[in-house]
């Protein structure tokens, strides 16, 4: 397979001769995306295993690290502890919701992401665009800007942590 095109020769052993006066050759790489019918090559999916959330939860010693912090020190000050957590029902409530399987789930992180860019640009443009005539609309203003950060900085510490979690 010889091509000529502006000095340059392709052999068959896949170097490229370079020019005549130079007399320098380099390899030649080429990356296959057409079947021999020039059809392309179709996509393989690699199906990624579910993530092992306490596994790595374990493996990053968060609740040790918690323990630390002062956090469940604190919690069980307060009347939170894992018995009271069971006897209310909030682990069967969040599975029922979806919440627990969600956690596992790849595409969350992105979603929390998507969702804590859209909060943390509402609040200002709620700001922007709602008038400030009386002392309701500043309200709303405030009320709303203050939701919307809350919201977009749990949902990109949520979205964080379960990426990193799911890695």
């Amino acid at each position: 397979m010889n091509v000529q095109a502006a000095g340059t020769q392709t052999l068959r052993s896949g170097t490229q001769k370079i020019g005549t006066r130079t007399g320098g050759t380099r390899k030649v790489t080429s990356i296959e995306i057409f079947t021999q019918e020039r059809k392309f090559r179709s996509k393989q999916n690699v199906v990624k295993p579910q993530p092992k959330i306490l596994t790595k939860v374990q493996e990053l010693r968060l609740l040790s690290k918690l323990e630390k912090a002062g956090l469940l020190s604190l919690l069980e000050k307060n009347g939170v502890t894992l018995s009271a957590i069971e006897k209310s029902g909030i682990l069967s409530t969040a599975e029922s919701l979806g919440l627990v399987s969600a956690a596992a789930d790849r595409n969350t992180p992105t979603a929390l992401f998507i969702l804590s860019a859209l909060l943390l640009i509402a609040g200002p443009a709620v700001v922007y665009f709602v008038p400030e005539d009386n002392a309701a609309e500043i309200a709303i203003q405030v009320i709303a800007a203050l939701t919307c950060i809350v919201g977009g900085s749990a949902a990109y510490g949520s979205a964080n942590l379960l990426s990193n979690l799911q890695k």
